[in-house]
């Protein structure tokens, strides 16, 4: 059983120990005197003294709070910078901001993004040459001079007087960067003269080991809008969340708008003593600019409660959200949820419970609504294959390769993935996405991923993440590239996949268990006689090596990854039972077992021209399958997603993929086991289902039967 909170103790108990003092009885006088009488006499008055000296021990008991793992990607932002930067000068043509004024020790820096005007105002930018650099700490391996890493040289194009420049800290200095350094954005050349450099953003990641005793929420459903002065905060009583003896931890503002948030800005802020150093005006502390920059129509926005600041709170004062811009003029604050501790380990608010009967933690109700951080964190691998309803794959977009295009992302044919294609499938009623990716493609010599690849990698599954989805990240079409499971292969393979997978993990390190790592896509002799018959001895030993590398590398790599669900397939993700049987599951209470199954595959795949299906034949074949499925892995109490199926068009078969799709579903759900479409977009004797240039359904009666068979 895994508690939602990371257990450190429950008590520490110090016991002080007297000592017990005994007097010699007093002698009688009298020889005449009993001898008996006289024990007995000495006896009664040593146990009299006894008794009344002894020093009774006395139990003292410590509380000391449970601790857990709190993480939050934010934006500070330094505002009114205003400074001039001339083109023409070697001393102005720069500026250099304290880091102090945006991170401290052991934050990650993700980017930072400086906003520019032209001097006047209006004048074009045009083209725009200019530099990025940062103070490291001695001894960093990437430094381009002592304590300093200074990025290439870069060029934009501007054909406005405004500009956003962001510089996407590479992956080796993120850790590396000196808080009590400087950040440097330097203008070379433009079309302009003079530039103004208005304000810089700092995104990085904050992991906090906090105490919690307890958690609560509440729905305010406040709606904030930047163009109202008197709207634009929100101030919930901290006396509806926490307790006079509570101590605040970190708070969670859930929020939404009507469409896409673009650059949200606003502040957090709580009362605290009249006299209070950390104050920021009387009785109030108000946090510098919070800035996210996201495509989605919401945000969950954590405050990690500054060590300063939590010890001056004023419990009878207020809790705030402060709104001061974003695409949308007003925006719904929907949940505040927060984390508390106290010196007694009383529960003062509503916190999560656990479910004993399940060995996890609170699970949500229904199977496809989403569980909060605390509870999807909380949750077994079991649980979290249970709350999947049914997955959707963003099939030949990211996973593309060798293609003629100069965005692989494109090259097979579909359009960039947007926000608007993963609300469209959120809302048909999906839980969650798969996104297949291909790395080999974007990886340098030395095996270093593109930072421009790996943020486009973790923008679409923002786009998932944060619409509530629970989305799944692979290695898929390297195994065409440089994965082949040979003895002779293994020990550069695995230096290869472990490689990937540590980038992975550090950029990803943070999200909770709504985010699930799956390690190859069908790894298998590609081109062998045994390429999808099941493979042979030395192709299992070496995947299940692969696998257990694979596991080992995400659990040291901190963060969420300790626990986080991990998916491990059979040789070639085939059902075969040869190929099933030669899967060695890794001993780890967060792994899952993936197969990838269109069965029957003469109705299901392209290669043949059968189009109907439905027969008591066709039934019992699935029936069959998926009993083996329950008996070899579920009914053990290993999980089983299909994170791959689906049946393409034939001539316009609609009925019959209906009728498929209504019975592959609901067998598959009957023995606990979730499945995830593949979709590619192509309807041509293709599994395309949503048009991904208009975000609509090609065919809305298999959607419908798609959500009814997985109800």
């Amino acid at each position: 059983m895994r508690s939602w909170k990371k257990l450190t103790a429950l008590l520490l108990a110090g016991v002080l120990a007297g000592s017990a003092f005994t007097g010699c009885g007093k002698q009688s006088s009298d020889s005449s005197q009993p001898e008996s009488s006289a024990a007995e006499e000495s006896s009664e008055k040593e146990t009299t003294t006894a008794a009344e000296e002894t020093t009774t021990a006395e139990t003292t008991t410590v509380h000391v709070s449970p601790t857990e793992t709190v993480s939050t990607t934010l934006g500070t932002e330094l505002t009114d910078i205003n400074a001039m930067l001339d083109k023409g000068s070697d001393t102005t043509n720069n500026y250099k901001a304290k880091l102090d004024n945006f991170i401290q020790e052991g934050d990650v820096v993700q980017s930072f993004t400086f906003i520019v005007y032209s001097a006047d105002g209006s004048s074009s930018l045009g083209d725009f040459k200019g530099g990025y650099g940062v103070s490291v700490k001695d001894g960093c391996a990437s430094a381009t001079d002592a304590g300093w890493y200074q990025a290439a040289d870069f060029e934009q194009s501007q054909n406005s007087a405004y500009a956003e420049f962001t510089w996407n800290v590479p992956a080796e200095i993120q850790t590396e960067i000196d808080p009590s350094g400087e950040v440097l954005f330097g203008h070379w050349w433009s079309n302009v003269q003079q530039v103004k450099l208005s304000s810089i953003v700092c995104t990085y990641t904050r992991t906090k080991e906090v105490p919690v005793d307890g958690t609560n929420s509440a729905s305010p459903a406040a709606t904030l809008s930047f163009n109202d002065e008197a709207a634009k905060t929100a101030k919930i009583a901290l006396s509806d969340l926490i307790g006079a003896e509570d101590t605040l931890q970190t708070v969670t503002f859930d929020i939404s708008g009507t469409g896409a948030l673009g650059k949200f800005t606003g502040a957090f802020g709580v009362s605290v003593d009249k006299n209070a150093d950390c104050a920021t005006d009387a009785g109030w502390y108000q946090t510098k600019n919070v800035c996210v920059f996201t495509d989605s129509s919401s945000l969950s926005l954590t405050w990690i409660v500054p060590d300063d600041v939590k010890e001056s709170i004023d419990p009878s004062g207020d809790v705030m959200l402060g709104y001061w811009w974003s695409d949308q003029p007003s925006i719904t604050l929907n949940n505040i949820s927060v984390r508390y501790s106290n010196s007694t380990g009383t529960t003062t608010k509503t916190e999560p419970k656990s479910d004993e009967s399940s060995k996890g933690g609170e699970v949500a109700a229904v199977s496809g609504e989403t569980p909060t951080a605390e509870q999807v964190n909380a949750m077994t691998s079991k649980q979290i294959v249970e709350n999947i309803k049914v997955g959707w794959n963003l099939g030949n977009s990211l996973d593309s390769y060798n293609t003629s295009s100069s965005d692989t992302e494109t090259g097979w044919g579909n359009p960039k993935t947007t926000q608007q294609m993963i609300d469209t499938v959120k809302a048909a009623g999906f839980n969650a996405i798969r996104v297949p990716v291909t790395w080999s493609e974007h990886m340098s010599a030395d095996g270093t991923i593109d930072a421009a690849w790996m943020n486009r990698v973790k923008e679409v599954v923002d786009y998932a993440y944060n619409d509530g989805l629970y989305v799944i990240v692979n290695v898929h079409h390297d195994d065409y590239t440089w994965l082949t499971p040979s003895s002779e292969k293994l020990e550069s393979d695995k230096s290869t996949l472990t490689n990937i997978w540590k980038q992975i993990c550090a950029t990803f390190q943070n999200y909770d268990h709504r985010l699930i790592f799956e390690g190859m896509n069908e790894p298998r002799m590609i081109g062998s006689a045994e390429e999808w018959t099941g493979g042979t001895q030395e192709s299992y030993d070496v995947i299940n090596a692969l696998y257990q590398a694979f596991v080992d590398t995400v659990r040291s790599s901190g963060g969420s990854n300790k626990d986080r669900t991990l998916v491990v397939s059979t040789y070639a993700q085939s059902v075969e039972k040869n190929a099933v049987g030669g899967l060695v599951v890794p001993k780890d209470d967060h792994v899952i077992v993936s197969l990838h199954i269109y069965a029957p595959w003469n109705f299901c795949g392209p290669d043949d021209t059968r189009a109907d299906w439905g027969s008591d034949a066709d039934k019992q074949e699935l029936d069959t399958m998926f009993q083996y499925l329950d008996d070899t892995f579920v009914s053990k109490g290993i999980p089983v997603i299909i994170d791959e199926t689906g049946c393409v068009n034939k001539n316009e078969n609609t009925s019959a993929r209906v009728a498929w799709f209504s019975y592959y579903l609901s067998t598959a759900k009957k023995h606990g086991i979730k499945c995830f479409i593949w979709d590619n977009n192509e309807t041509k004797n293709g599994f395309g289902l949503l048009n991904r240039k208009d975000c609509t359904w090609y065919y809305p009666e298999i959607i419908e039967a798609i959500q009814n068979a997985t109800k």
